[in-house]
């Protein structure tokens, strides 16, 4: 562990600690069913999810996924079978994160040539990149060295995967 009077603050993986994923999960918006068959199919009903929500003006999904995949393109956001999409969005009131799970698994460009399973959808204000940082970082801390990937994987509905993100927010 760091000292703080060294660093000047608590160290990345203390940060990454700290975020608690539901403070920012929008759980109206999660999707345990993923009808999407393709990449940009889940993420227009993930951002539609949360327009629903009301997280989301109604004419901007077009926009956000256009930005989403424009994202992508610098390099696939699927890891190990878990696709974590985010990108910077202009009036958002703060973060927001929303889970989406395909049963079968979408192409997601996967580094590991692997489907994508989970998706955990990241939507910021430009202004919020540390906290998009310190969630991206929990997350992918999550899905390397925890089941949380795992258990997300086998969740049936939208209440189980609300609960796992509960359960880990909680030190499971």
């Amino acid at each position: 562990m760091r000292h703080r009077w060294i660093t000047g603050g608590p160290s990345v993986e203390e940060k990454q600690q700290a975020v608690v994923l539901s403070d920012f999960l929008v759980k109206k918006a999660t999707i345990a069913g993923l009808e999407g068959t393709e990449g940009k199919e889940a993420l227009e009903e993930m951002v539609a999810a949360l327009v629903k929500a009301g997280k989301v003006e109604e004419g901007g999904v077009k926009a956000i996924v256009k930005a989403l995949l424009a994202r992508e393109k610098q390099g696939s956001t699927g890891i190990g079978g878990c696709g974590i999409p985010h990108c910077a969005i202009e009036g958002l009131d703060g973060l927001v994160l929303m889970i989406g799970r395909s049963e079968d698994g979408i192409d997601f460009n996967c580094v590991t040539g692997e489907k994508v399973q989970v998706f955990v959808l990241v939507l910021y204000p430009p202004e919020q990149d540390q906290a998009r940082r310190a969630v991206l970082g929990k997350v992918l801390q999550l899905c390397r060295t925890t089941n949380w990937l795992k258990f997300l994987r086998a969740a049936k509905t939208a209440k189980e995967i609300n609960d796992i993100v509960s359960e880990y927010d909680n030190g499971a």
